[in-house]
């Protein structure tokens, strides 16, 4: 049996000269995983569509953090992003597949309980392009960048892929989220899962975490490096949730250190919802009301 590590915490969760790669690193909780793994010594890697988003992001991140510019909705474009790691890097130790979209409702409803209202949203407020970009990045692009950095990721000690999806995989959030999110996020957890299991003979951990309500630009607006002025929507879930409040970027970058440190080396397939307890709400206070004499 391999000798257990000590139980000091600058061991347990040392990520120091780890090779990471975070896609969607430029921006939102994307870049603060980036920063919490370049603060610790970790080489880090981040990718984006946007040159401009990426350099700042690096620029203020510091040495430790490398851009390359690139986009997962495609397979093309993911094997590009593989490709230009393969040049620099022998091995790839951690995996973060955090890049996604949210495509909002392309019409509006005040009353989610008016049929009218929600005949028209549903007819008329999701295009099939929503739900192909939608699942372009969200799924796809997880996958095919997934397995195009095996040759990498095999060939480090303690290989694992990180899938960040979202509670709107299990709840029911009306006001809040989108059909077209929604229904890619319950997707990639379940690729999670049969990448899990497909990689276990390559001895690479697969796992998801599913956050709640984070500031960031698919929830607000930058103000700065991490902190975001986020919609009323999404104040308002997140006022919902037992902490009452939106994540800060510590208690996002922490699981996901976590997952690549030695304390969290025999946790593959696993899922972590990281919401403040907002699951616990969903159902209660967005899915289908009924009439309070219903349970009489």
């Amino acid at each position: 049996m391999a000798e257990h590590a000590s139980f000091k915490v600058q061991d347990l969760f040392s990520v120091k000269d780890k090779v990471v790669l975070v896609t969607g690193g430029g921006s939102g909780i994307g870049k603060a995983i980036a920063e919490g793994f370049a603060v610790n010594g970790a080489k880090v890697y981040i990718t984006g569509r946007r040159k401009d988003v990426l350099d700042n992001a690096a620029k203020e991140m510091g040495e430790n953090v490398h851009t390359i510019q690139g986009d997962v909705q495609t397979q093309d474009g993911c094997v590009k992003i593989a490709d230009a790691i393969k040049t620099h890097e022998s091995r790839l130790d951690t995996l973060v597949n955090c890049a996604g979209v949210n495509k909002l409702w392309r019409a509006r409803t005040s009353d989610h309980n008016d049929p009218d209202q929600v005949e028209n949203l549903l007819t008329n407020g999701v295009l099939e392009e929503d739900f192909n970009q939608s699942n372009q990045i969200n799924v796809n692009g997880v996958y095919f960048l997934t397995v195009n950095l095996l040759p990498l990721l095999r060939k480090a000690e303690d290989p694992n892929v990180c899938v960040i999806a979202s509670i709107a995989a299990f709840g029911t959030q009306r006001t809040m989220g989108s059909v077209t999110y929604a229904v890619s996020k319950a997707a990639v957890v379940h690729l999670a899962k049969v990448l899990a299991g497909r990689l276990h003979p390559m001895k690479i951990r697969v796992n998801t975490i599913c956050p709640g309500v984070f500031p960031s630009e698919m929830t607000g607006t930058t103000t700065g490096k991490h902190e975001y002025a986020i919609s009323p929507p999404a104040e308002k879930a997140a006022r919902r949730s037992t902490a009452g409040r939106p994540g800060k970027p510590e208690e996002i970058v922490a699981p996901v250190i976590l997952l690549s440190s030695a304390g969290g080396a025999y946790m593959n397939g696993a899922l972590l919802t990281v919401d403040g307890g907002r699951m616990l709400g969903t159902s209660i206070h967005d899915g289908i009301r009924l009439p309070e004499d219903t349970y009489d």
